[in-house]
């Protein structure tokens, strides 16, 4: 019999030479985000979250990324008992949040016949810390119920981390069913301690395209790791969107509307088989379906190491991939940086490569601009440095004069995007964002003004774009409280258009200097010509750690991963040998790597 679709294929400011920031270290926070030893989501599959902590000094290797299957781990649920107290209700109730295999039927037995049937264990996720109280509410028969909450997590498995003392009280009405009281009122969603989800639940990158479907853009969520299901709520996280940080500044190759045909994708042999609603599949080019192919493999084979390869069907029926001819590139995942840094040397910019300090050829002398925090784009041909003020940023290459095409107030160090473009961000509390194509066949090309809302009031300390070119890591202070923000670029073409509304990091104290360190990652830190200084990773897969602390720490740098940290003094540069730092270089300040 012939399953295949008729007419489709089977599928086959400091001084210039001094290397020091401008800008001075932040006070502390006045309430410390709290470390992170594990975060929340719930798809639809009653995703929560949390990462086992990494804390302490990091040593050789960066730490990997889950890829299991599963957690060969059973919390047993207790059913209520007979005549059990209000109090006892509730615990058990709670309690019971470990039951994502059988959907919670045991936490189900605590509520009312009704109730029952409607709670939706999906909308929210609710990560708590310590012991937990519950006192009598205002009305008869009314509970409320008290937890230090360390993080929030969204129906659609976005994290977002809570302030360190941090409580949330949860309202709960009980009613007595054949004499046994039963909760007769509770919000949807889980309430589930920070170990458990230690334990069940682990974090998922999904991955989408930018907008020139080149580079792959991860899509943090927390998936329960399942004894089975996992691979179908990443296919239907997917199929959902990116989160709402990303939405407008990636893009998926799967359809609006495109939905699982039956609710489960089953693998066997390594072989990811994926039923979709078959009108918008069929009605797709073979190139999207390459697209979707590319997007989909390179997700499920991030977190489970079984599978293979997909294979999409339709009506149980495979659909037309074209031959070999009609494959796209595969996604470019986590792009990779250049091993070459640019710093200052005596008021000129120079590189270094790991272990030679050398002069940039055939570049106009730049001493008298006052040159500080110098950036190097990804081909290594352009420069791009602030001027002594830190109002201005000049962009200059070999056999050219340097050209100001950025202007602004307490400018940040300019980052270099992948495709050329410079940004830089405004720090007076305007909310002003700025780039241009220094590239373009233009004489003064002119830069694209963005006004961000949420940086209104915010004097901004560190803008630098992802290495996907998607996304731009924001560090930023108002009234003494930092904020570590995610944000992504929306374009129209080339252009940017828009930052949208950011995800924060959680974090310790009020950096004000960061870089990303890898395609979730980031360095940051608070500078400190006298104090030590620890630089902090934070990620959005994992709970933040530090690095062993240096004295008089007042930049940093970062290259493919945490082991290619860099930490500055004004006069010397540190490398990561083991979980220790050694003197990399001298005389050399403010290094960058492209981005």
């Amino acid at each position: 019999m012939n399953n295949t679709v008729p007419g489709m294929k089977p599928v086959p400011a400091q001084p210039a030479s001094s290397g020091q920031s401008r800008r001075p270290g932040r006070p502390r926070r006045k309430g410390l985000l709290s470390l992170l030893a594990t975060a929340a989501v719930v798809l639809f599959v009653a995703a929560g979250c949390a990462a086992i902590p990494t804390d302490g000094p990091v040593g050789k290797s960066d730490p990997l990324s889950p890829r299991t299957n599963s957690v060969n781990v059973n919390y047993t649920q207790y059913k209520p008992v007979a005549g059990a107290s209000p109090e006892s209700i509730i615990r058990g109730f709670i309690d019971s949040g470990t039951g994502i295999e059988d959907d919670f039927q045991t936490a189900r037995q605590y509520l009312a016949a009704g109730l029952a049937q409607s709670w939706a264990a999906d909308k929210r996720t609710l990560v708590y810390t310590n012991a937990f109280a519950v006192k009598p509410g205002k009305t008869k028969d009314s509970y409320l119920v008290t937890f230090d909450t360390v993080s929030s997590v969204d129906s659609m498995g976005v994290l977002t981390p809570l302030p360190a003392g941090s409580t949330e009280t949860i309202e709960m009405d009980l009613v007595q069913v054949n004499g046994e009281w039963r909760i007769s009122k509770v919000p949807d969603g889980l309430v589930l301690s920070q170990d458990t989800f230690g334990v069940l639940f682990k974090p998922v990158p999904l991955y989408f395209y930018d907008a020139s479907y080149t580079y792959g853009v991860p899509d943090v969520r927390w998936l329960a790791a399942r004894s089975s299901g996992t691979a179908t709520a990443i296919v239907r996280a997917m199929l959902d969107g990116p989160a709402p940080y990303l939405k407008g500044a990636v893009v998926s190759a799967f359809p609006t509307g495109m939905a699982l045909a039956r609710d489960s994708v089953s693998v066997n042999n390594g072989l990811a088989k994926v039923g979709l609603t078959s009108q918008p599949l069929l009605e797709s080019s073979v190139r999207q379906r390459q697209q979707m192919h590319a997007q989909l493999l390179v997700t499920l084979q991030k977190t489970l190491n079984d599978v293979t390869e997909v294979q999409f069907l339709a009506d149980d029926r495979e659909v037309d991939m074209g031959g070999s001819s009609d494959a796209v590139p595969a996604m470019v995942i986590d792009n990779p940086v250049p091993p070459v840094q640019v710093g200052l040397s005596k008021n000129a910019l120079a590189t270094y490569d790991g272990s030679t300090v050398a002069a940039v050829p055939g570049l106009a002398p730049i001493a008298d601009l006052g040159p500080n925090e110098p950036a190097i784009s990804y081909n290594g041909k352009e420069f791009a440095f602030l001027s002594a003020d830190g109002n201005h940023a000049f962009t200059v290459s070999a056999g050219h004069e340097p050209a100001n095409l950025l202007a602004g107030v307490a400018l940040t160090a300019p980052s270099f995007a992948p495709n050329g473009w410079l940004w830089s961000a405004a720090g007076d509390g305007s909310g002003t964002v700025l780039a241009v194509n220094p590239n373009t066949k233009a004489k003064d090309p002119a830069p694209v003004v963005l006004s961000v809302p949420w940086l209104v009031g915010q004097q901004v300390t560190t803008l630098r774009i992802s290495r996907d070119g998607t996304r731009a890591l924001v560090i930023s202070n108002a009234n003494g409280e930092s904020r570590v923000s995610i944000t992504g670029i929306s374009r129209s073409g080339d252009v940017p258009k828009e930052l949208t509304a950011p995800i924060n990091l959680a974090h310790e104290g009020a950096p004000t200097l960061g870089v990303w360190t890898g395609e979730t990652s980031v360095a940051a830190i608070a500078p400190s010509a006298k104090s030590d200084v620890a630089v902090q990773i934070l990620d959005l897969s994992r709970a933040p750690s530090k690095l062993a602390p240096i004295k008089g720490i007042t930049w940093i740098s970062a290259g493919a991963g945490v082991r290619n940290v860099h930490a500055q003094t004004p006069t010397e540069m540190y490398s990561l040998v083991g979980s220790n730092w050694q003197v990399a270089t001298k005389g050399l300040g403010q290094t960058s790597f492209a981005g």
